[in-house]
């Protein structure tokens, strides 16, 4: 009796759903359409199509910051791979991880190099684009050879998995009928995380548990990375363990529960509120988990902790004072940190009753009347969060406004401040609400994004209300790159946009209105009253249905972090420019 098989396209699709996914997004094109047909094969699989690549990597970004596993993203050879790269290239920035699968031509013309369409002239290498990709990949699969390929498939998904960035498979439309062996699947991928070095493991774990044991003021400081690379709830049960003072940074907020006692603020170097940089940088004990450490994360690169107080937990590395350990991840570390914590918290002293007061976080502004502030308004939209809300909130002036706010439990935070590109939290949004979707999440979806970015990756609204989402819309209008304007040329024509778009008729432009009978409704703020009658409305609040808020604020008002970061750049460039002189007259 022959061996049970499976067609490639299905083994590649059910492989996908054990993961835990229900849905597959992309954009359908000439060489990934018979690909897309085994989709309906597979029980509980479901399509959903994006407006556009860039869109769809945005997409499955968002999606995998809120699943926590890959989303999976199809796009076609050439045109809708490279639309889809600046997505892809931020989900590498960000380790938000996706799979991304590209149907190719059939492997005849690949050898033939066949002047196709989307070729870009005659005998080019139709592997071209696959080595444009190369940077923005943990790996890739080139599914030329019938014999590899199932174990091609199943390397590449779950080296996705462990490492928590982007990689490729590439299809050959006529490698989809290739018969592969049915019985592979009745194994489940190996994607656990492992250090292969056990005893560098066990000096860094002895090593950060004595320091814990002698220390007098430790601090946690948790970075997005350590959501990233799952670490989130051993992060939490750390800080909930030891009750050491504990900090967030500003791609990481949220990760710390902001309502209790032991959260102590979010430290972003100088650019931080008063108190929070010098409680973080005089403690003799800094347990930094998952940092990612850009220019927008640390103040400007102010950040100031001495390598004799830092224990360093990242994916790639840990540092316990001065000494590196190079090759080795986090999460096994943390994960024998927390349990020998548990086991001995008496040894430990722990909970620890703090050292000082909790620091509070300062109030801005509490107008209640008026023109609408920056000063004012994020705190404001802070209130109006509720326990488990996702909140994405758009690269510019929105993401140096929202560290202002303090988060209520278990809210879901997606921004980009580190890849900043702006436009991306439209379709983020979208993935975000398909996991939700996905995961019964009983919480709201809330987009806060300027008007700016919107009319970037606008299209993809109508994909939420095509499939019926509903999220609370805030639409950020302060009359162009608000960001831009703050760095430079702030009355230059090319920070302006369109000032000619009505967002009031948005939602009903693409398709919330009677005749569909979507329900919807667009308000517009423009002073602290109006802004309050809709913050304060239940409708609006509830979720329902799709909601739109438009906030109007000044073209040149823009959030104190912006400013003061951009005034730590500046300085930073002035010296730079001094010492080089120096330098060049001296020589």
């Amino acid at each position: 009796m022959s061996a049970p098989t499976i067609c490639m396209g299905q083994y590649l699709f059910r492989r996908i759903k054990q993961l835990g996914t229900e849905h597959i997004l992309g954009v359908p094109g000439d060489f990934n359409l018979i690909l897309l047909d085994e989709i309906y094969n597979v029980s509980g699989l479901k399509w959903i199509g994006c407006c556009n690549e860039l869109n769809g990597a945005y997409a499955a970004d968002g999606y995998t910051r809120i699943k926590g596993s890959p989303a999976v993203l199809i796009t076609t050879y050439a045109v809708g791979e490279l639309s889809a790269m600046n997505g892809v290239g931020g989900a590498y920035a960000e380790h938000a991880g996706m799979i991304h699968i590209v149907g190719m031509p059939a492997r005849s013309l690949q050898k033939a190099r066949a002047m196709l369409h989307h070729t870009m002239k005659a005998n080019m290498d139709h592997a071209t684009y696959i080595h444009m990709a190369a940077p923005i990949r943990e790996t890739h699969a080139y599914l030329m050879d019938d014999k590899t390929m199932a174990e091609e498939i199943d390397r590449t998904i779950a080296t996705c998995i462990r490492s928590r960035l982007p990689v490729y498979i590439y299809v050959p439309v006529d490698a989809v009928s290739v018969q592969l062996d049915a019985k592979r699947l009745e194994t489940p991928l190996d994607v656990t995380v492992r250090n292969g070095d056990g005893k560098t493991e066990d000096q860094i774990v002895s090593s950060t548990l004595s320091l814990i044991e002698n220390a007098s003021s430790p601090v946690i400081l948790a970075d997005v990375l350590a959501i990233r690379h799952g670490g989130h709830e051993l992060t939490r049960e750390l800080a909930e363990l030891t009750h050491f003072p504990s900090y967030s940074t500003p791609l990481s907020k949220g990760v710390i529960d902001e309502t209790l006692p032991y959260y102590n603020g979010l430290y972003n170097g100088k650019v931080s509120f008063p108190g929070v940089a010098e409680s973080i940088e005089s403690s003799d004990l800094v347990l930094n988990i998952g940092p990612l450490l850009s220019d927008s994360n640390t103040g400007g690169f102010t950040r100031e902790i001495k390598d004799d107080n830092l224990v360093l937990l990242g994916h790639d590395s840990c540092q316990v004072k001065n000494q590196k350990f190079d090759g080795v991840h986090f999460l096994p570390v943390l994960r024998r940190l927390v349990a020998e914590l548990k086991a001995n918290s008496q040894k430990y002293n722990l909970p620890r009753p703090p050292n000082s007061p909790r620091l509070e976080t300062p109030v801005l502004n509490d107008s209640k009347s008026g023109e609408i502030k920056q000063s004012y308004v994020w705190q404001r939209l802070g209130q109006f969060l509720r326990k488990d809300d996702i909140l994405l909130v758009e690269s510019g002036t929105a993401q140096f406004g929202m560290p202002d706010a303090t988060f209520p439990p278990n809210i879901k935070f997606i921004t980009q401040t580190f890849w900043s590109s702006i436009g991306y939290t439209v379709g983020a949004c979208f993935g975000a609400l398909i996991a939700a979707k996905e995961l019964n999440h009983s919480g709201r979806i809330i987009l806060i994004v300027g008007e700016g970015s919107l009319q970037m990756t606008v299209q993809e609204i109508g994909s939420y209300i095509r499939y019926g989402f509903k999220p609370i819309i805030f639409v950020i209008n302060n009359n162009g790159y608000a960001i831009e304007r703050a760095i430079h040329g702030p009355e230059q024509g090319y920070n302006d946009v369109s000032v000619l778009w009505d967002y009031q008729k948005m939602l009903e432009f693409f398709g919330a209105r009677e005749d569909t009978s979507v329900k919807a409704k667009s308000r517009a703020t423009k002073t602290v009253g109006e802004l309050e009658a809709v913050l304060n409305d239940d409708d609006f609040a509830s979720g329902t249905n799709i909601q739109l808020c438009e906030i109007f604020l000044d073209t040149f008002d823009y959030p104190w972090r912006l400013t003061q970061q951009i005034d730590i750049s500046r300085a930073r460039t002035r010296r730079e420019a001094e010492r080089l002189t120096a330098a060049t007259g001296e020589a």
